[in-house]
């Protein structure tokens, strides 16, 4: 094994490690915020996981619900004062910001974010923000893996695999979630279902350690707790899932409209930027009067759902009320995630469509939860295993993989004709557009590439006969625009090249224009290629003596000349085939 792989993969347990000791950290701040924010100053209570050891009763103090509006927006000032103030880059979801460093920043965080990330988003979620821990261990986790690899001066592709290390470990150790979290870390870069697959197996082992490791703090139980008898039994149930999968493309092709606009009318206020994350928390408020359902992360309300205990109608308000509290917070600058909201919209949207067709909602509001995610974040495999993961329901896959693949499709169609595709604005489609692989595909684009595709034949070159004086050479020169000449013998077979550089010496000298003959100036150790020789090979034949022209010769006669060859030309028909490729990436799903 390469000395390099070793220090990866050793690299891989330290990750996990770390992204497993910052997710614990990082939940307790969260804990801690809440019974600041929330228990004491709003004397509010959400349900909890049982599973974490949180009560699943909702606890509403003497006051009611009238305090929460003023918890919501001191918890949005804070948060944005410490955004403000210490590292702009923390503020939203947090996962937008680690695709943005892989892609577009070489992997490189400035060192403060991780840890202003966490601290504001404890402030954010503590408070009642309407987000997820998910997100933010998602930043904190790359980012560490990020500060890593610069201490350890790593070049720029290591450096992007820390960072998806870091946010593979970060997210299983929060989600308990191995698997599904190392798939989503190298599938969420793009839009399209591609993967970064050279990480998959460094990310697999740092989120194994990281799940390991975090087993022991949080426990092994998955997040949420399933009915012993969730399987699916009835083949007609299908159809049920398949109809989920369309509500959940729909709701997944909007979730991104409604956080992207109301993010961008954030933006354009004018106001300072730490107050937009407190009228964000203020609005949040008005609608938790209504709906306290919407506050927090929400994981509470969804094990209700998957128990039976809310109503289908409620369901689908809760949903869309949801979405519109995450975008609040979220989109005016808060910092928290999007994996709790979109899983608590799509939650209770299977809760929802479980209701209309009379089913026991359990497994709709897994699915949904699946759907609507994987769909909105365009990450529909990855998803899927986390959520299985998460609920322990290995049994719903079949139904999981139907509805979310729908949900996907339903996604993609419409999102064409709507201003935001995703949840994540830095995806790019596929590895083709991405920075981070710039160089890496001229190899790939051109190969079964041979000259004979791009040379032009019909062309007419001039060729200079060796006996010829250089006096007669510049009355020939000045009636063309080579660079390069080939010159031939008195059978025409090619015997040497020259260039306008090689000549440059005596244009000036009449003394030697009559008696200096080209065989004189010409090379014979002539570089050339053939019809059926391969483009890449060729590419390299350039670079030997930093040359821009290559002679043609025939297949089965080296010395008979048919024209040439420029590296110019090979460049335009590069560009030209990768742009193809590009368009016939971005017309697919």
């Amino acid at each position: 094994m390469e000395r390099r792989h070793l220090w990866l993969l050793l690299d891989t347990v330290l990750m996990g490690f770390v992204g497993a000791i910052a997710a614990y950290v990082f939940a307790h701040l969260v804990n801690l915020g809440q019974e600041i924010f929330l228990h004491h100053l709003a004397q509010y209570k959400p349900p909890g996981l049982p599973t974490e050891g949180g009560s699943t009763e909702e606890w509403i103090g003497p006051y009611g619900l009238l305090l929460i509006p003023f918890v919501t927006t001191l918890g949005g000032l804070l948060a944005g004062l410490v955004v403000y103030l210490f590292a702009p880059e923390a503020k939203g979801h947090g996962t937008d910001a680690a695709i943005r460093a892989f892609h577009f920043e070489e992997g490189r965080v400035r060192p403060q974010v991780p840890f202003v990330k966490m601290i504001a988003s404890a402030i954010t979620l503590g408070s009642g923000g309407s987000a997820g821990r998910e997100g933010p261990t998602a930043q904190i986790g790359s980012g560490i893996g990020a500060i890593y690899a610069q201490l350890t001066n790593r070049p720029p592709h290591e450096r992007r695999l820390l960072l998806l290390m870091g946010m593979a470990a970060g997210l299983s150790a929060i989600f308990r979630s191995p698997i599904g979290c190392a798939f989503f870390a190298i599938e969420v870069l793009y839009s399209q279902i591609e993967f970064e697959s050279r990480a998959l197996l460094y990310c697999l082992i740092s989120a194994v350690v990281a799940y390991a490791i975090s087993g022991f703090f949080m426990g092994w139980e998955p997040l949420f707790v399933l009915p012993y008898d969730i399987a699916i039994k009835e083949a007609h149930e299908y159809v049920f899932f398949a109809v989920l999968g369309l509500f959940s493309g729909i709701m997944a092709a909007f979730l991104p409209v409604i956080f992207g606009t109301i993010h961008h009318s954030f933006e354009k206020m004018p106001l300072p930027p730490y107050l937009k994350p407190a009228l964000g928390g203020l609005l949040l408020g008005i609608i938790a009067l209504f709906l306290p359902q919407v506050l927090g992360i929400g994981y509470g309300w969804l094990q209700r759902a998957i128990d039976g205990e809310i109503p289908g109608d409620t369901m689908l308000l809760l949903s869309l009320a949801k979405a519109l509290a995450f975008s609040l917070t979220v989109g005016s600058g808060g910092s928290g995630g999007d994996f709790a909201p979109s899983l608590f919209v799509g939650g209770m949207l299977g809760g929802f469509v479980a209701s209309l067709f009379g089913q026991a909602p359990a497994a709709y509001v897994v699915v949904g939860m699946a759907s609507v995610f994987g769909a909105a974040a365009r990450a529909p495999i990855a998803n899927s295993l986390i959520v299985v993961e998460i609920t322990g329901g290995f049994q719903l896959l079949p139904a999981a993989a139907l509805s979310v693949m729908l949900a996907y499709l339903i996604q993609t169609y419409l999102s064409r004709f709507l201003p935001y595709k995703s949840l994540y604005e830095s995806q790019v489609p596929s590895p083709v557009h991405s920075p981070a692989h710039r160089g890496e595909f001229f190899t790939d684009v051109l190969a079964g590439i041979k000259v004979k595709d791009i040379f032009k034949p019909q062309k007419v070159w001039a060729v200079v006969p060796e006996d010829m004086t250089f006096r007669q050479f510049l009355d020939l020169f000045g009636r063309t625009e080579q660079h390069y000449f080939p010159v031939v013998d008195k059978e025409g077979n090619l015997v040497g090249i020259f260039s306008i550089n090689d000549i440059r010496p005596f244009i000036f000298n009449e003394d030697i224009k009559d008696i200096l003959l080209i065989k004189d100036i010409a090379r014979r150790d002539v570089i050339t290629t053939s019809p059926s020789e391969d483009i890449n090979t060729v590419m390299r034949k350039f670079t030997i003596r930093n040359i821009d022209q290559l002679p043609v010769v025939a297949d089965d006669d080296p010395k008979r000349f048919l024209g040439m060859i420029s590296r110019r030309e090979v460049i335009d028909f590069y560009n030209r085939r990768l742009n193809e490729l590009k368009r016939q990436t971005e017309t697919g799903p």
